[in-house]
């Protein structure tokens, strides 16, 4: 897929933000999105003129602003960075607690998986492979226990359904039936 990418500046009341311009070939609709790490990204089809990303942006202001107020009040433990050592020693107990409550979960389910990968990832807590591998973001080593317990439980169920269809959320309700609730406090996180 084809893509541009260019930094670009908006002003906003005389406050200068910087924000990623991604020109792409199959974008169909203007896409305004605030990382983790408070970084502001707008996606546009490839032939799109700026005088129309300006309007856009210029109609996105308050939202921009409230978006990176909210990110500086509440960092995302996603945008939260740490050193090398750090991160070897949380992987490690990432490792361990991943392991224990899998072979907790998998009672309920009784699935094979492959591999279990703990990585260092930016906008993801964890992923299951069509090959059957399951992949965590090694910061579920710092989360409350039962976020971990939902993250792990989440991508276990995902052997079986690999979307996110009524029976995949049947199957994480065996073993995780507040998963709703603990949904919204990791989306919080």
């Amino acid at each position: 897929m084809y893509q541009k990418i260019s930094q670009q500046n908006l002003n906003i009341s005389g406050q200068n933000y910087h924000y990623k311009l991604c020109r792409k070939k199959r974008v169909k609709y203007l896409r305004l999105a605030v990382g983790h790490d408070g970084a502001l990204t707008l996606t546009v089809p490839i032939v799109y003129p700026m005088f129309l990303i300006n309007n856009f942006l210029n109609s996105r202001r308050d939202w921009i602003i409230q978006a990176l107020v909210k990110k500086k009040i509440n960092p995302s433990l996603l945008a939260v960075r740490h050193s090398e050592t750090q991160i070897k020693e949380y992987k490690k107990i990432a490792r361990g607690l991943v392991e224990e409550r899998l072979n907790y979960f998998n009672q309920f389910y009784n699935f094979k998986y492959h591999r279990i990968s703990i990585r260092n990832q930016s906008s993801r807590w964890g992923s299951c492979s069509s090959h059957q591998n399951l992949n965590f973001n090694y910061r579920v080593a710092i989360l409350p226990a039962e976020l971990a317990d939902y993250i792990i439980a989440h991508e276990l169920c995902h052997l079986q359904e690999m979307n996110h269809s009524p029976r995949f959320w049947q199957l994480v309700a065996k073993a995780i039936p507040d998963y709703k609730g603990r949904q919204k406090k990791l989306k919080k996180i």
